[in-house]
């Protein structure tokens, strides 16, 4: 995948939510995009095109809250209960698309009474 068809895709799975998406740096090979949900929580998405690493990351008042990350083919999420955490199992193993992170991080911000 291009940088400019991940920038297609989160914009076309932010639209659905009508939030908009801020480019905070590209470079040839990697993107970091910003998409605000409220004043203090946000999702942050990154892709390098070259390694295909990928970080898709719920932050809250400056801190991870929930992530996905693709590192050397290998994904792990970082659970909710335990952002720090590495989980290796297998739903953490699995791949995810953009849509499927946004349904995850809408229903914890929902479950959690923080949206």
């Amino acid at each position: 995948m291009s940088i400019d068809e991940f920038i297609e895709e989160v914009k076309n799975v932010a639209n659905t939510y009508s939030l908009k998406v801020e480019i905070l740096a590209r470079t040839k090979n990697a993107i970091k995009i910003r998409v605000p949900i409220t004043e203090n929580i946000y999702i942050q998405l990154y892709y390098n095109q070259e390694s295909k690493t990928r970080n898709y990351v719920l932050i809250g008042w400056n801190r991870r809250l929930f992530g996905r990350d693709c590192i050397g083919g290998e994904w792990h999420k970082h659970p909710f209960e335990n952002p720090e955490d590495h989980d290796f199992s297998q739903n953490g193993r699995r791949e995810v698309i953009i849509s499927e992170f946004f349904e995850e991080v809408f229903r914890i911000l929902r479950e959690n009474g923080l949206i």
